[in-house]
């Protein structure tokens, strides 16, 4: 059995990690192609010296999302690389680390989460003057990215159940070129997209 696969540059070869960013008070997601905390060796296991617990995990690939209503639209979440996933602002300019959740475990309280952390990277969390924001995720705190000097390519989110992920895959993404944890400059970017043939073995059920 063959099918016609539609395969777009960002799901493919730029998204790589679970975080996720939102920018100022915008309520909308964005994906992003790589964790901020990979500046630093040793991110994946901030929390966990033993490999075996560090969850990696891909959104399996639907082709019809309407057709599976129980699974997320594909291109609503991002790549885990890691057990926990970390939530990102950007306020003005300034990146900030704002929320740290373990998506497969229960809840951990805050002491063994937010202190490994500031310990990990060397910056503390700013608790006082929280902004009044509404995002997706709850704001533990501000801590600024200072040590972030790179490029991350963002795409906001899919949001829509059903419609086809065609729809999504063409829509553009942002590239974003930081300088110390400060935004610099923001391009739009098209998403190529091509497609490619797939076999699947005889007696195969498509998703």
């Amino acid at each position: 059995m063959k099918a016609d696969i539609l395969f777009d540059e960002f799901s493919t070869n730029l998204l790589k990690t679970s975080d996720v960013l939102y920018i100022a008070d915008n309520p909308d997601k964005y994906l992003m192609s790589k964790s901020p905390l990979s500046h630093f060796d040793g991110y994946r296991s901030i929390y966990s010296e033993d490999r075996s617990m560090i969850i990696t995990y891909e959104p399996p690939f639907i082709i019809n999302n309407y057709d599976s209503p129980s699974v997320p639209p594909h291109g609503s979440e991002g790549v885990s690389e890691k057990e926990y996933m970390a939530t990102w602002l950007l306020l003005k300019t300034q990146l900030y680390l704002c929320y740290v959740d373990f998506p497969y475990q229960k809840k951990r309280d805050d002491k063994i989460v937010y202190r490994p952390m500031e310990k990990f990277t060397g910056k503390r969390f700013n608790r006082k003057n929280i902004p009044d924001i509404e995002i997706g995720e709850w704001i533990y705190g501000l801590m600024p990215a200072n040590w972030f000097t790179d490029t991350l390519y963002v795409k906001k989110a899919n949001s829509e159940k059903y419609s086809p992920y065609s729809v999504w895959q063409r829509k553009h993404y942002l590239r974003m070129i930081f300088n110390k944890g400060k935004l610099v400059s923001t391009e739009v970017m098209a998403n190529n997209t091509w497609i490619e043939t797939l076999v699947y073995p005889r007696g195969a059920k498509e998703e």
